[in-house]
């Protein structure tokens, strides 16, 4: 007995020109014996999905499947602290940071990126089917199958590129994503961001977090949870962004901007506080257009749900900040 591609099989007969003959006629046989290997994994270091907090990291092995295509496995833990399972499902919110660690790790695992280069989402899209995404009473494997396209280079350098991600949870296809990023080296990354590149100066001159809102309000159970913060005046659909980097989640490491991850928290939060605390997010569609600086005011607007004729409904938000929009998102729930 032979392996084809990890599986157990009998000896498999080819067929050749050379070796066909007419029905009845004596066969020539090439017995395949290990000719064709499996899919080599690697696995996933902590590092190379920048998280300093193991619990964190939910990506372990990834494979390349043909040239440009990927297959990454991972967990999603069914108990985690931030990222809860909310009505029954998995957090969506869990989609999208392996959708995040991945992009680190096929930057450092296959364009060989050093550890001190940057890389920063363009734009960030992502849809989950809400039965797929039910939690079950077994342990599933969560695979992630990437297609990546327009790879950039600049000379020799890896600088950025688009994936199309398929997103498996046992044998269920429970959600799409699409991303593009980019990846700066270090020193180009300190001439883009000028004295905001220090990490240190950047979180000493963060803005102290303002009050949250009622938790209820935004679907969570700890104030400490909530990004959002009541603006002056309680304006409907407008708040404060809520900053705290002592957050063991939204800031695993230190970082001298908001972090990607926390304004689609702030998308999430302000969708749920204009549609209905109980309403469920089921995909985002969202643009990068500026880092969100940690030491000035940041507004997140929110406007009315718009019914998308599914059944759903979309709300557009945005973060603005110096009067400029620095975020958009549309929220479907």
């Amino acid at each position: 007995m032979s392996r084809v591609h990890g599986v157990a099989s009998e000896h498999r007969c080819v067929i050749t020109r050379n070796n066909y003959r007419p029905w009845g006629a004596k066969l020539s046989v090439s017995v395949l014996n290990r000719e064709v290997q499996p899919v080599q994994q690697s696995q996933v270091h902590q590092w190379q999905v920048h998280k300093l907090r193991s619990e964190e990291v939910l990506l372990t092995a990834w494979a390349e499947q043909s040239p440009g295509r990927y297959v990454l496995t991972g967990r999603w833990p069914r108990g985690h602290a931030f990222y809860r399972p909310s009505r029954g499902a998995y957090d969506p919110m869990l989609l999208a940071e392996s959708v995040r660690q991945t992009v680190p790790l096929l930057s450092h695992a296959v364009h060989d990126v050093p550890r001190e280069y940057r890389q920063a989402w363009e734009h960030f899209s992502f849809s989950v089917d809400p039965l797929a995404s039910l939690v079950t009473t077994v342990d599933e494997e969560v695979r992630l199958v990437v297609t990546c396209s327009d790879v950039l280079r600049r000379g020799s350098r890896f600088a950025g590129m688009t994936m199309d991600i398929e997103v498996h949870l046992g044998e269920r296809r429970m959600g799409t994503a699409h991303t593009r990023f980019n990846n700066q080296p270090a020193a180009v990354y300190r001439r883009l961001r000028g004295s905001y590149a220090d990490v240190d100066t950047a979180l000493a001159n963060c803005l102290p977090a303002g009050p949250p809102v009622d938790p209820n309000r935004v679907d969570r159970l700890s104030p400490d949870d909530v990004v959002l913060s009541p603006v002056p005046g309680g304006a409907p659909g407008r708040w404060m962004l809520r900053v705290d980097p002592a957050h063991p989640v939204l800031f695993d490491h230190a970082v001298d901007h908001a972090p990607g991850m926390l304004l689609l928290e702030a998308a999430r939060q302000a969708a749920h506080a204009v549609g209905g605390g109980s309403s469920a997010v089921h995909g985002m569609k969202t643009h990068f257009a500026r880092y969100v600086e940690l030491d000035a005011p940041a507004v997140v607007v929110a406007g009315e749900p718009v019914p998308d004729g599914t059944g759903r409904r979309r709300v557009g938000v945005s973060v603005e900040q110096h009067g400029v929009r620095v975020f958009t998102s549309e929220v479907t729930i």
